[in-house]
């Protein structure tokens, strides 16, 4: 069962708009609109006490660089984390504060890009900016030493971005972290309509009319869209982070049970029985509890 702390956050969930906003695809474009004249989040002076925190603007989007007080711990790893929202809404502040404290527990520097957001820009445009990142980032800090990781549609494009790497003969990051990640934008998983009813952030609907703004002219079963209908082979070690109140759950137990192919890569999959959707990034129980669980991962050998 689910923490207190966790059921008071679950049940307030509906007050923060999301799940009308994917449950109300006519509405949209008018919430877009009005998202778009707000600036995104930025890192807090809360952020500040944890890490020295750097913006570059040179690629067009900003690119912050998070380090720890005191520099980067020796034989720590550089995280490079890619923020969900559907592919169209902007990083929070949840991401920021996750970032950061994953960088305290490890004594990590990370890369957080401000990417990109559909429908103005689409997927190949995206990738290709996340793809000539990831070699900058790579060349700087090791792809041996770097964990890509990310939450929602983060998470997808986590899995996206591994495979151009792999796909290109580049070299792959050391591990892969997803939390609650989207992988089949196609809307048409079996189960998700039953877990919609419990699910207090996210509606189907809404997230299939996220991927059409997000793919453009790309099928929605590309694997650059829904990595889910990808191949696994050659990927790196992977953490995978999923709740039963969540309609992506659907998309973490089949991605498990791909993982169990020949040739598929190692895989750790925790699954928290009445969680929500990114909880992990939830300062209550189960959220420092999957924060340390990916801490472990990260530190494996």
């Amino acid at each position: 069962m689910a923490s207190i702390r966790a059921r008071i956050v679950n049940m307030l969930l509906p007050l923060m708009g999301v799940k009308s906003f994917f449950s109300e695809p006519t509405k949209v474009e008018m919430r877009l609109t009005k998202m778009r004249a707000r600036k995104p989040e930025v890192p807090t002076a809360k952020n500040a006490r944890l890490v020295d925190i750097k913006r570059d603007d040179s690629r067009g989007y900003p690119v912050y660089t998070f380090t720890p007080k005191g520099g980067h711990r020796d034989g720590a790893p550089h995280l490079l984390y890619l923020h969900g929202g559907g592919y169209i809404m902007d990083i929070a502040g949840v991401h920021w504060n996750t970032v950061a404290r994953l960088c305290e527990m490890l004594g990590a520097s990370a890369t957080i890009p401000v990417y990109p957001l559909a429908p103005e820009h689409k997927a190949p445009e995206i990738l290709a900016a996340m793809r000539a990142l990831y070699a900058d980032v790579a060349e700087e800090y090791g792809a041996a030493n770097m964990t890509v990781m990310g939450d929602s549609a983060g998470g997808g494009m986590s899995v996206a971005l591994a495979s151009m790497v792999r796909d290109d003969g580049g070299e792959m990051p050391a591990k892969l972290v997803l939390f609650s990640p989207w992988l089949d934008a196609t809307g048409t998983a079996e189960g998700q309509a039953e877990i919609e009813k419990k699910d207090n952030m996210l509606a189907v609907v809404g997230l299939k009319g996220a991927g059409e703004m997000y793919a453009g002219d790309l099928p929605l079963t590309d694997p650059r869209i829904s990595p889910l209908f990808g191949e696994y082979a050659g990927l790196p070690p992977m953490a995978i982070f999923a709740g039963t109140s969540d309609i992506l759950l659907v998309d973490s137990r089949r991605l498990v049970e791909k993982l169990k192919a020949d040739g598929s890569p190692r895989h750790e999959y925790y699954e928290y029985a009445d969680m929500f959707h990114v909880w992990m990034l939830i300062g209550i129980p189960e959220g420092k509890n999957a924060l340390q669980q990916t801490v472990d991962f990260i530190k494996a050998t």
